[in-house]
């Protein structure tokens, strides 16, 4: 049994584009107030003040956002061992292996657990118990990854096929990558298959190694980044120049996926990636998480002949709604003058006219409309569709609609 404790590296970089408009540039996902005052930053700090487990962490993020890390220490009390703020975002290879690789010249022999900071995982003690089998357990000479069991046939994860054991840390056969969705839901029938968390654990020996040996041109690049002597200060700026030259590749595709000993102990801890609007919609549903979506303002619930809208968020430029789609009813054939459409499909199954074309859209898949193209959403199922609508123009009154054929037989808008 090992008595080690992980040192935390927490990815808090990424811009979020994916729940855009409510994560922008100058403020993503990650560090939003999604949770009364508390953001999933805020969180992932929380979540490793345990110092049974874990020592203090390093943060990993970009020049931009340290004021907004800096808010969220500041919240949450918690000392950090350093702050690495990058000049140009890297992909995550390097945000890993800088500060790896600053420990060993430090001649630290540390073991990590990567966490990206834009996970949501309500059950810490269900996850303190998983990270303590992994303590005990821990292989020096492997990686140990975080896998869910999938209870839906998610298109926006990765997947991983392991080997069948009793044991609590079980071998990994290979990785899947985001699936199409006739092929996710052949994994969801397999039952030796989970979910990629993106969480995982390594010593800091091995993956120096692992470096130097698969990758060595980076390796040489990265010992240059760092200064001859211990870095005594809390916030470390790479060299911009120097730093620009470092290859753009992921942790996956540099060590992982060609790595010949690879590990995985479950996690049921009700762990979401809240990436999309997909997974915060569905997170929503469910108000024991206390997730607080409304930006600003209380929109109500507009009734319609084949359902209701809310909007859910409203800017200069964009507008948010979740349309709500009963069975067997549609919207009318229309367009909108000032204004273009994103449709994603939140559950059931959405048959979309877009110009001349007819698409069949499934939970988590998603279609744009543009200006001025004729289009129509139809519900043909036995359940309630529901799909998020992000609106981007210059005008988004409900009166901005040239209807060409509605089986209501309105004659005003909407």
């Amino acid at each position: 049994m090992s008595s080690k404790k992980f040192r935390p590296i927490i990815l808090a970089g990424g811009s979020g584009k994916r729940l855009w408009p409510l994560s922008t540039k100058q403020r993503p996902k990650q560090f939003i107030s999604l949770f009364g005052d508390l953001s999933l930053f805020d969180l992932t700090l929380q979540r490793i003040n345990n110092r049974d487990l874990f020592t203090k962490p390093i943060i990993v993020t970009s020049e931009e956002y340290l004021s907004l890390v800096e808010e969220s220490l500041s919240k949450t009390g918690l000392e950090v061992e350093r702050v690495i703020l990058e000049p140009e975002s890297k992909n995550t290879f390097s945000a890993l292996a800088l500060p790896v690789l600053a420990s060993i010249k430090e001649n630290k022999e540390e073991r990590y657990m990567v966490l990206p900071s834009d996970h949501y995982i309500p059950l810490n003690k269900s996850f303190y118990e998983t990270c303590t089998n992994i303590k005990n357990l821990f292989r020096r000479e492997a990686l140990t990854l975080l896998g869910v069991l999938p209870d839906n046939p998610s298109i926006e994860y990765g997947y991983i096929s392991i080997k069948s054991s009793n044991e609590e840390l079980k071998y990994v056969k290979s990785f899947i990558e985001k699936p199409k969705l006739d092929k996710a839901k052949e994994l969801l029938k397999q039952p030796d298959t989970l979910w990629n968390s993106g969480i995982f654990c390594f010593d800091g020996k091995w993956l120096s190694h692992s470096i130097k040996t698969k990758e060595p041109d980076m390796y040489s690049q990265m010992l240059e980044l760092l200064p001859n002597s211990e870095l005594s200060q809390i916030y470390f700026y790479p060299e911009k120049e120097k730093f620009s030259k470092l290859k753009n590749i992921s942790f996956d595709k540099a060590i992982v996926e060609s790595n010949e000993h690879n590990y995985v102990a479950i996690l049921d801890a009700g762990w979401t990636d809240l990436g999309s609007w997909y997974s915060l919609s569905n997170l929503q549903k469910n108000p024991e998480h206390g997730l607080t979506l409304y930006a600003e303002g209380d929109y109500p619930r507009t009734e319609k002949p084949w359902g209701y809208f809310e909007v859910l968020l409203e800017t200069q430029f964009s507008k948010v709604k979740i349309l709500s789609i009963d069975a067997g009813q549609m919207l009318s054939m229309q367009m909108h003058e000032h204004r273009s459409e994103t449709w994603y499909v939140t559950q059931g199954i959405a048959t979309v006219t877009k110009g001349d074309t007819t698409l069949e859209l499934y939970a988590g898949e998603s279609v744009v409309i543009d200006q001025k193209e004729k289009h129509r959403l139809q519900n043909f199922g036995n359940e309630v569709l529901e799909i998020i609508e992000i609106q981007t123009g210059t005008y988004f009154g409900e009166d901005d609609i040239v209807r060409f054929e509605d089986m209501y037989e309105r004659k005003d808008f909407h």
